[in-house]
Formats: C-alpha cells, sequence, structure tokens
C-alpha cells in the first residue's frame, strides 16, 4: 500500500492550471525525489500536501483512505511535515524554543518546564545521531544546524512522510554530508522521504524512485537504477540535453577591475583578503562556511564597514563605499538570499526591475509607464521569465524566475563588475546553465565576475581562475588548470602549500 497517493490532482492560478491531473505516489520507507524546472509545479504541489493550499480537483489518499488536508496542522497531525528551502525558524528563539514551535511548552501551571524541554531534546539528539548548541539562537546557527533543527522540530511528533525542498541549497559538500547521514537514519527508522532538489548528484545518491513534473504535469516517475543525468533532464524539458563546456581562454584577461588590497572588516569576518579580477574574467571565490565569501562581497558593495585596507575599481581608490554609490560606479550585487534582499516580494516584476533606474523614466513627479513596461517586458523576453505579465506579483513566482528577475534588474543598471553571491542556489540545471551563459556573455563583452557558491564543482565549471578562503584570509590564487576538487578542499582545511599558486 502506498503511503500517500495523489490521483488527478488539479489547481488553477489566474485561469492558468499550476497543476494538471497529477498523480504521483510514495511508498513507506523510501526516499521518492521529485524534479522539474523551476515553475513546473514542485513547490505547489507540497503546499497542497501540506495544507497552505487548497486543491482544485483531485484526491489524496492517506495510507489508503481519502483525506482532506486543511491547513498545516492537519499535515503535521496525520504526520507529514515538510522542511522548507526558506527556513521557518525565528531568528532570536534558541534552539530549544525553536524545536517547540506550534507546540505546547511544557509547563507546571507557574511557569516553563525548561529542564524537560532539554531533556525531550536531548533524546531527541541522541535518537538520530545530532550535536547541536541548543542554547545559541537560531541566527548565530550555521546553515547545517538550522537545517538539522528543523529536522528534528519535525520529528517532534510521529512523522511519516518528511519533505525536503532543496535542503541543501546553502550548504557546501561537506555540511550535506551530515544531512545526508541524518536521512539515512530516518529511513532506517521507517520515515518515508519526498527530497526535492535541483543537485543531480544528490538525486541519484539518495533516492530510491523519481518522479519528474513539467509545466504542471506528471511526466514519468522512474526507478534510480532505470535512468541517468541526462534523460532525467530530457524528460524535465523534454529536449535532448547536452552540457556546456567550459572553454578555456588563454590570455582573455584585460585591466583590473577590482583590486582589494589587505581589506579587513570592523568584525574580523574578513581578515587581510587581497585579489584581484580583471576585464574579461570569471573569478571563482570558494570556502567552507564561515570562511567569510558573502562578507567580502559585502564589503567590496560597501554593505559591511571595513576597518583598514583599500578597495580599487577601475584604478581609483574608493573611500566611502555603499550601495548607492557601487550601483552608480556600475558594480552590482546578486545576493544570497533573493527574497530578503534583492526583490520586493509584494511588487510586480516590473516594479522590481525598474526600481534601481527609476529615474529613466520619470519626467519630473510623472512616470513614462508605458516605457517603463516596454523595457520591463524585453527582459522578460530575454531572459525567459515565465510569468503571466510584467504586472504579476514577483512573490508568485518560482525561484527560478524570481532570480532572472533578478538579473534583470542587475542589468538594468548597465554594470561592468559583477559580485555574485550563489547565483544559481535552487534554480534548475537548465537556469543554472542560462546563468552561466549571461554570465560569460557579461565578461566576453569586457565585464568582470566575482563569483561564489557552495557548489565546488559549479566554481570550477565556470571560473577563469578562483581564490580560496579558509576562515577569512585567502589561502589560494589558483588558475583553473587541471585543477581538482580535492586540490580546492585540501586549502579549505588549511592543508595547502603557498598561497600563490599561480
Amino acid at each position: 500500500m502506498s503511503l500517500l497517493k495523489v490521483e488527478g490532482l488539479n489547481k488553477i492560478f489566474g485561469g492558468h492550471y499550476a497543476l494538471s491531473d497529477v498523480h504521483m505516489d510514495i511508498r513507506p520507507g523510501e526516499v521518492h525525489a521529485l524534479v522539474g524546472e523551476n515553475g513546473a509545479g514542485k513547490s505547489t504541489f507540497i503546499k497542497i500536501v501540506t495544507g497552505v493550499y487548497s486543491p482544485d480537483g483531485g484526491t489524496l489518499l492517506w495510507k489508503g483512505k481519502a483525506v482532506t488536508i486543511n491547513d498545516p496542522g492537519d499535515a503535521r497531525e496525520i504526520g507529514i511535515n515538510v522542511v522548507h528551502q526558506d527556513r521557518h525558524l525565528i531568528p532570536s528563539f534558541t534552539g530549544y524554543e525553536n524545536l517547540f514551535l506550534g507546540l505546547k511548552y511544557p509547563s507546571s501551571g507557574v511557569g516553563v518546564k525548561w529542564k524537560a524541554m532539554q531533556n525531550r531534546a536531548k533524546s531527541l539528539m541522541e535518537e538520530y545521531g545530532v550535536k547541536l548548541d541548543m542554547n545559541k539562537t537560531a541566527e548565530r546557527m550555521s546553515p547545517p544546524e538550522r537545517t538539522m533543527l528543523e529536522i528534528l522540530r519535525a520529528m517532534m511528533l510521529e512523522c511519516n512522510l518528511l519533505i525536503l525542498d532543496e535542503p541543501t541549497a546553502s550548504l557546501t559538500d561537506q555540511e550535506s554530508e551530515q544531512l545526508f547521514s541524518l536521512i539515512g537514519k530516518l529511513i532506517e527508522r521507517g520515515t518515508s522521504i519526498l527530497y526535492v532538489s535541483h543537485r543531480m548528484d544528490e538525486i541519484f545518491r539518495l533516492s530510491h524512485r523519481i518522479t519528474v513534473f513539467r509545466n504542471g504535469q506528471h511526466v514519468a516517475t522512474v526507478n534510480r537504477a532505470e535512468t541517468d543525468r541526462d534523460g532525467l533532464i530530457s524528460l524535465m524539458n523534454n529536449k535532448e540535453y547536452k552540457k556546456a563546456i567550459r572553454i578555456e581562454r588563454e590570455g582573455a584577461a584585460g585591466k583590473p577591475v577590482l583590486e582589494v588590497r589587505n581589506v579587513t572588516t570592523v568584525d574580523g569576518k574578513v581578515k587581510g583578503v587581497s585579489l584581484d579580477v580583471r576585464e574579461k574574467e570569471i573569478v571563482g571565490l570558494f570556502g567552507l562556511a564561515g570562511a567569510g565569501r558573502t562578507e567580502l562581497l559585502e564589503t567590496i558593495y560597501g554593505l559591511r564597514r571595513k576597518s583598514s585596507g583599500d578597495v580599487v575599481i577601475r584604478g581609483e581608490l574608493k573611500s566611502g563605499l555603499s550601495p548607492r554609490a557601487s550601483l552608480d560606479e556600475g558594480v552590482v550585487l546578486i545576493p544570497e538570499e533573493r527574497k530578503r534582499d534583492a526583490l520586493v516580494m509584494g511588487m510586480t516584476i516590473r516594479e522590481n526591475i525598474t526600481l534601481p533606474v527609476l529615474k529613466k523614466f520619470s519626467s519630473g513627479w510623472k512616470l513614462r509607464g508605458g516605457e517603463e513596461r516596454k523595457e520591463a517586458e524585453g527582459w522578460m523576453e530575454d531572459l525567459k521569465v515565465k510569468a503571466s505579465g510584467t504586472e504579476q506579483e514577483v512573490g508568485q513566482l518560482s525561484g527560478g524566475n524570481q532570480q532572472k528577475v533578478v538579473f534583470a534588474k542587475a542589468l538594468m543598471s548597465s554594470p561592468f563588475l559583477y559580485l555574485c553571491d550563489e547565483p544559481t542556489q535552487a534554480v534548475d540545471i537548465m537556469t543554472r546553465e542560462q546563468i552561466h551563459r549571461l554570465l560569460r556573455e557579461q565578461a566576453d563583452a569586457g565585464g568582470a565576475v566575482l563569483f561564489v557558491s557552495s557548489d565546488l564543482q559549479e566554481v570550477l565549471d565556470i571560473a577563469d581562475r578562483l581564490y580560496v578562503l579558509h576562515e577569512g584570509r585567502v589561502v589560494a590564487d589558483l588558475p583553473n588548470r587541471d585543477v581538482t576538487p580535492e586540490n580546492v578542499l585540501a586549502y579549505c582545511f588549511g592543508q595547502g602549500k603557498d598561497r600563490d599558486q599561480s
């Protein structure tokens, strides 16, 4: 018998089918992967199964019986829990407080029984082999710690089906191993996993069966052994897939666009970093969590204060760094947290794209709306943004299409230096390669890119050179010729040789 079986599921938004006649089943004790391009309907499916959305047709069968899931509380009550791509923790709450979110705190009538909470947490961590400092607040936890905490929270009640939505999106390979170990323990205890990810290596490593969605429809469910990476991608986009090959370019780099000279930040996250990025060059920046990658990009852009050192843009020393000044100079930041830092989710696609350059469309107090709309439509067409039109709210788009809007917004200011922090996080493989092509085109046209990713193979696929950070310092400067992941990881763990390997 299936644990969860879905028959003829439909969901309609604004006259368009987000899901159409979807059939799917998940068996007890299996890891069932769900894949598809951004906008294929994966998130909608998850929200229906967990009671966030109501279906417009179809049936949900749970352990063979038809069920109606009206809200997330109903889902948790029958044994369905989800760990979302966007972590649902309260930053200022401790691990203990977040663990009991939505549940009744143990109490004696006059106060909370903290000892009972601590004992419950300790028992749960021992059961699943997890080690966390539960006295830390969520905002002080690392990405893998927050992920583990969310999973423990899901296991506070009986959990038969755990849905993991892009669980490794912000994790390095080493941090992901901690998660995979925990998934193994959950499966041993009989929990089923619905695993949603764009990372093909994870899909083929973890899953027993794989379901493919395309344009809101179920395309296929296959056993892992019956397909391969290229076959799966072809099912996702209905075309034969051919991976883009990185072409090594000799002597293509031009003059320095960015020079960072011995920069240290006030908070000590960046310690005496020096690097440079030249015209026509994509430079990778890699390091484990806490290495200072994001902090360095934010410092260059003017979001984070430096205590010493210099930032030089096109040969000119910049003393008063700020986001507005950087944007005016032709420097853009593609931030890691697009929903928090790059987009206004309640505004339309048009409003988001043109927000940094509204002056371009204004005449005094009047906005030239037609011209603004036409410009936004052009960028949507160029970047293949899937949406009903420029007036659709960004919050209604899939993650990949939101990221395309982020790039359209960046391109509006005609930048020459791109500071990219996890620019392909949680986007499908076709969108990832589209972003890679876009960045390569910008570099080929004379621009420069400083590229951060937690996916080491992605850095090696796209970068001409790469810097390795370890505990806030640059420990290696490597030309991307015959570099292996093992070479890079040795530096990440402080086992490399000299800093300058070029």
